[in-house]
């Protein structure tokens, strides 16, 4: 397959869109740092490239952010995936920050998003 800039892509990272589906508290909420509470909404397999990062000081620790955005074939359902969402890879957890149809061609899906770590 190829690329807007005309080079083949590798979807060599298999991912996995997680949505929040827990069960909520007594006052109605359901805690996201808590694994059991995502379940799968998609997987699929995707290009990475980092879009660098930074680091900031928060509540006493250094802690950096990564920008990564994830190219994947297109499909319907990853397209309606939402930032309040998360992606799954190899263990490590990203926030999604938006999700593109790129050039809205119905050919390649970018999903961008942070990964923080401490």
């Amino acid at each position: 397959m190829k690329c807007g800039n005309g080079t083949a892509a590798r979807y060599d990272q298999r991912i996995t869109v997680q949505r929040l589906a827990g069960t909520a508290d007594a006052a109605g909420h359901i805690d996201p740092n808590t694994a059991a509470n995502w379940v799968t909404y998609a997987t699929a397999f995707a290009s990475v490239k980092s879009r660098g990062g930074r680091e900031f000081w928060r509540v006493q620790q250094v802690q950096s952010d990564v920008d990564f955005v994830f190219r994947c074939p297109w499909s319907p359902t990853l397209e309606a995936a939402t930032p309040d969402m998360r992606l799954s890879v190899d263990g490590k957890i990203y926030e999604i920050l938006s999700v593109i149809n790129v050039d809205l061609a119905n050919e390649t899906i970018e999903i961008q998003t942070r990964r923080r770590t401490t």
